[in-house]
C-alpha cells in the first residue's frame, strides 16, 4: 500500500516537474523519437511531439530541428519518417538535423550534445510528452547539458495512456538517476534486438510475419549528421 502511493506521488511529481519544464527562444529544437505505425508514418504521439516541433520552429523559437530517432524494422526508418513530415508541413530540409541513432532517450541525448558542441551552440529546447520530458532533461544534463541552456516544450494534448506513462516513467527516471548518478559516461543500454529475437521467435511458431527490427542494423555510435 504505500509503495503504491509513494509510486504514485512519484509520477505525479514527474508529471508536474514536465508540465513545469520553461521555455525559451533557442538555437535548436530537439524531438525525440517514438515509433511508427506499420505503414511507415509516425505514429500517434510521434505526430504530437513532431507538431509541437513545428509551432516551435514556425514561431521562431526553434532555428532548427535535430530530430533522433530508429529504426523501428525493415523499411520503418523512423528518423526518415520524422524528417519527411516535418518537410511536408513546410519546414526547410537545411534546418533538420537529422540523427539516425537514437535508440532510446540516452543515445538520443548524447548525440543532440556532441552535435551541440560541434557546432558551438549554446541553447536548445527539448520536444517531447511532458512526462517524458524530465528524463531527458536529466540524460542531456548528465551528457554535459549542464553547460547548455536546456527549455523543453510539450503537445497540448492528454490521453488516458498519459497516466500510465507517468507511472512507468517513475522506474525509468530512477534508473537513469542511479546509473547516470554514479557514471555520467554510461552508455545507452537498447532492448531492440531482445524484441527482434522474441518475435523472431514468435513467427517461426505462429507464422505471424516478425514486427519488430529483425534484420535491421542496430545503433551506430558514429554521429548521423558526420555520415
Amino acid at each position: 500500500m504505500l509503495i503504491g502511493i509513494v509510486w504514485v506521488l512519484a509520477a505525479l511529481a514527474i508529471a508536474l516537474s514536465g508540465l513545469a519544464t520553461p521555455a525559451k527562444p533557442s538555437e535548436l529544437g530537439a524531438i525525440f523519437g517514438n515509433g511508427l505505425e506499420a505503414d511507415g508514418t509516425p505514429a500517434r504521439l510521434l505526430a504530437e511531439r513532431l507538431d509541437a516541433g513545428l509551432d516551435c520552429y514556425r514561431a521562431g523559437r526553434c532555428q532548427r530541428l535535430f530530430i533522433s530517432g530508429s529504426l523501428d524494422g525493415p523499411g520503418l526508418d523512423e528518423t526518415l519518417a520524422m524528417q519527411n513530415y516535418l518537410i511536408q508541413h513546410g519546414v526547410e530540409p537545411h534546418d533538420i538535423v537529422p540523427d539516425r541513432a537514437g535508440d532510446n532517450t540516452l543515445a538520443s541525448a548524447q548525440h543532440l550534445i556532441a552535435y551541440m558542441r560541434e557546432r558551438h551552440l549554446g541553447s536548445v529546447t527539448l520536444v517531447s510528452q511532458y512526462y517524458h520530458l524530465p528524463r531527458a532533461r536529466l540524460a542531456v544534463a548528465r551528457a554535459g547539458g549542464d553547460a547548455f541552456a536546456v527549455y523543453g516544450v510539450y503537445p497540448r494534448t492528454f490521453h488516458v495512456r498519459d497516466l500510465y506513462s507517468s507511472w512507468r516513467e517513475v522506474p525509468a527516471w530512477l534508473v537513469y538517476r542511479v546509473r547516470l548518478g554514479a557514471n555520467p559516461d554510461a552508455q545507452p543500454v537498447t532492448i531492440r534486438p531482445f524484441l527482434s529475437m522474441f518475435n523472431l521467435i514468435r513467427s517461426l511458431f505462429t507464422g505471424e510475419a516478425a514486427d519488430a527490427p529483425t534484420g535491421a542494423p542496430g545503433p551506430t555510435s558514429v554521429p548521423a549528421w558526420k555520415t
